[in-house]
């Protein structure tokens, strides 16, 4: 047996345990060496029952969606699955941590279940534009009907064992031993079950297909989400199938829609999304301390400062927040108090947490009262003079080894921190929303800054529950870069006769927010129509190009960040992948071309950059510049 799989007989239970760190996830390794067991197992007169279990953190979870860009490898997940549904001794699973995707379709091929009480159990696979393609679509509805099974799929969120019990998806939930209660199970004498013979979710046809147009006409109506999106269609289809088919034709249904998503240019985007989100928090700092923060400044309590003192006091931290006069210190505690209320009643804070964060606020006029702080944030309006002035006064105050983050969308970091005196010890801190709402902030990073003092700034975001990207240089957020890049295009287009209505119409077709007030026409005396596309494909362009120049420069380590700020923070769909990954669907050659006829009427905004024209000439995309 492999080390992949171990195999313990106690009193004749063969117990496989699957591990495959850090989430055991089910690549062709461990599907082989699973398989291997199984048959062995069953050919064993000494067994008379198998328990699937795993070690580590989880039950598998999911599958290795690596493998989904590869060639098809044996065993496949759907064929694993129906082995092991197939066996003639009884298989129990043991499931712990979240048993998700293809970790829950295995479960599911097993002929019983059992869940530590603190497991959570989903299929995740419509994030990815995905169904589940090894027999869930057609397994999970034979146990628990049409309703639940699409609530599941269509939703993707996970459920808490206590409600797969109540469902029927799994048949007991064990406090603590999981593996002892499965073995308990085994030795019972209980009978081979194979899920796909059950019968429990479909005995009433009626009630079933009534569950299947319920969800078509939610589809109809737009409230599935984008149509660009196969998956939620596919996964209607195939549970209708698990009413309406045979079960090994259920099976080949399923398989021919899962083809069907993945070649889908959306589940493509949401694939690269999803890797593209990994590979950003892995930069040079991954590895290095951060320094210890515990306390924390605030400087400027405008929008930006005062949803960053909020987010800090949720964090459990101490702050301290600075403002030029007592009415805007006055102010700022408002509106963090009312901040706080929202939450309240929003049940996303309790009161006796309230009042503790509200214990741990201080407020004062003079910055000297940050001189205990680890961390201060300079989150004042956009004025090199301002900030300067108010950054030396920090580097006079501050104690040894604080970190100091401006939350500067364009300035350049290393004149700020050349200000500070603290140029080892100053980092950018950019979101393109106040926080508690964004989910990303960019790291600006100078030559001169210490390592740990910007792995500090990665380790507080993430405290924050924000994902981070690095942006190197200090020459301005990558966010800001590709809005100014799209709102160049669009003043272009607007100087040539094209509404400012026209222009606005078209991004927001496409997801993206528009760039002029509702009032703002032509700046010519003559109106020229465009079609929506030819203006979106200027403005893209434009963006992409910025995008491609900001990675030839080094400000962005690989053009996955590039495409992850311009889902996170410009709001593009997450299913289109990101500006680069599209330049990759539509092809390099073609937008190098779009761009040399654009650059007729402004070459400063649409020249193609000479890295474009290298990757044509070698035979690559800009994913490629993603490996490594």
């Amino acid at each position: 047996m492999t080390e992949l799989v171990q195999c313990v007989v106690q009193e004749g239970v063969a117990v496989l345990t699957l591990s495959n760190p850090p989430v055991n996830a089910l690549g062709q390794a461990l599907r082989a060496s699973l398989l291997a067991a199984v048959e062995r197992s069953e050919a064993d007169p000494a067994v008379r029952a198998i328990v699937i279990a795993a070690a580590g953190r989880s039950f598998p979870a999911g599958a290795d969606i690596r493998e989904f860009n590869r060639p098809h490898t044996v065993p496949g997940l759907t064929d694993l699955c129906r082995r092991i549904e197939i066996c003639r001794k009884p298989v129990i699973a043991a499931l712990h941590g979240t048993v998700l995707g293809g970790g829950l379709e295995l479960a599911l091929a097993a002929h019983y279940r059992v869940a530590l009480a603190t497991t959570r159990l989903g299929f995740p696979e419509i994030n990815l534009g995905l169904l589940p393609g090894a027999g869930g679509t057609q397994r999970a509805p034979r146990l628990i009907g049409a309703a639940a099974a699409l609530r599941l799929m269509l939703s993707g969120a996970p459920i808490p064992a206590a409600e797969a019990l109540a469902l029927g998806l799994i048949d007991a939930v064990e406090p603590q031993d999981v593996l002892a209660a499965a073995l308990v199970l085994a030795l019972d004498g209980l009978p081979v079950r194979p899920t796909l013979d059950r019968a429990d979710g479909i005995r009433d046809p009626a009630v079933y297909q009534a569950a299947i147009a319920a969800a078509r006409t939610r589809q109809k109506s737009g409230l599935a989400g984008p149509r660009e999106l196969l998956a939620p269609a596919r996964i209607v289809d195939c549970v209708e199938a698990a009413l309406l088919l045979p079960p090994l034709a259920g099976l080949e249904f399923e398989r021919a829609a899962f083809a069907d998503c993945l070649a889908s240019e959306a589940s493509a985007g949401l694939r690269h999304a999803f890797f593209a989100e990994r590979r950003a928090v892995k930069g040079p700092e991954a590895g290095v301390s951060p320094r210890p923060v515990q306390r924390a400044g605030v400087v400027g309590a405008g929008q930006i400062g005062g949803g960053l003192a909020f987010a800090l006091l949720s964090a459990g931290l101490h702050v301290v927040v600075i403002e030029r006069d007592r009415d805007a210190l006055i102010t700022a505690f408002g509106a963090i108090a009312t901040a706080q209320q929202r939450a309240v009643e929003a049940g996303k804070l309790t009161e006796a947490a309230r009042e503790a964060d509200w214990a741990r606020l201080g407020g004062s006029l003079d910055p000297a009262g940050l001189s205990e702080a680890d961390l201060v944030f300079e989150a004042l309006p956009e004025d090199l003079g301002l900030k300067s002035g108010v950054l030396a006064e920090l580097g006079a105050v501050l104690r040894p080894g604080a970190v100091i983050a401006s939350t500067t969308e364009a300035l350049d970091l290393a004149v700020l921190a050349a200000a500070s005196g603290r140029g080892d010890a100053l980092i950018g801190f950019h979101m393109a929303t106040p926080l508690p709402a964004s989910r990303l902030v960019e790291i600006g990073v100078t030559g001169q800054v210490a390592p740990d003092a910007a792995a500090t700034g990665f380790a507080l975001a993430k405290r924050l529950g924000c994902l981070t990207v690095r942006v190197a240089g200090g020459g301005g957020a990558v966010a800001a870069h590709l809005a100014a890049a799209c709102r160049s295009a669009g003043d272009a287009l607007v100087r040539q006769g094209v509404t400012g209505a026209a222009v606005n119409g078209a991004l927001r077709e496409y997801g993206l927010r528009g760039l002029y007030p509702a009032q703002t026409g032509s700046a010519a005396e003559r109106s020229l129509a465009m079609p929506a596309a030819d203006i979106r494909r200027r403005c893209l362009a434009a963006m992409i190009n910025e995008g491609v120049r900001m990675l030839a420069d080094g400000a962005v380590r690989c053009p996955s960040d590039v495409d992850v700020v311009s889902v996170m923070a410009l709001g593009l769909p997450r299913w289109r992948g990101g500006l680069l990954k599209m330049a990759d669907l539509g092809g390099l050659l073609a937008l190098s071309r779009d761009l040399a006829d654009f650059a007729a009427d402004d070459p400063a905004i649409w020249t193609p950059h000479p890295l474009l024209g290298e990757l044509i000439k070698n035979g690559q995309l800009l994913d490629d510049l993603n490996e490594g």
